[in-house]
């Protein structure tokens, strides 16, 4: 077969024009579609980063700190006056107080003193004042406080996302 470009030039011309045509239309359809995979691209990097935003944060921790309501310290104050009669254990409305009058009760004093956390399971013991020897007409005497305290935990993936 053999090309005549003489005689089929015209017809040449006639099929360029006519496919010249169809070139808005397909130049149209590739725009169209390379939008749509331009908007699924960007689609994908937005949930990608926002999985790795949500991946990369900490659970949040928050110390909470009540004081031992005041009918408590009265049971406990019961108990440890069981533990030793020379020792002197009286509730007030937000402390215990533990003294002994006499040098020689000292012992029984450090035991009271000692014993008072393992009465009470949840609750934190902290001694306000404290004073060993000679104090205020006293020999020893303590004032201790006490607290309980709870930890709030807050996970990602709960609900608060």
């Amino acid at each position: 077969m053999k090309l005549d470009l003489k005689t089929d030039a015209s017809m040449l011309l006639n099929e360029v024009s006519r496919l010249l045509g169809l070139a808005p239309l397909m130049v149209m359809m590739a725009a169209v579609l390379m939008v749509v995979v331009t908007a699924l691209a960007v689609k994908d990097f937005i949930k990608s980063e926002q999985t790795e935003k949500k991946n990369a944060e900490l659970p949040q921790f928050k110390l909470l700190t009540e004081p031992v309501p005041a009918s408590l310290y009265a049971e406990y104050a019961a108990v440890l006056q069981r533990l030793s009669p020379a020792v002197v254990v009286e509730a007030s409305k937000d402390s215990l107080e533990i003294s002994i009058a006499k040098e020689a009760n000292f012992p029984e004093f450090m035991f009271v003193l000692n014993s008072i956390q393992g009465v009470s399971k949840k609750v934190i013991w902290k001694a306000d004042d404290i004073c060993l020897a000679s104090c205020k007409g006293k020999a020893s005497y303590a004032v201790v406080k006490g607290i309980t305290e709870k930890v709030q935990v807050k996970l990602r993936g709960q609900g608060n996302e």
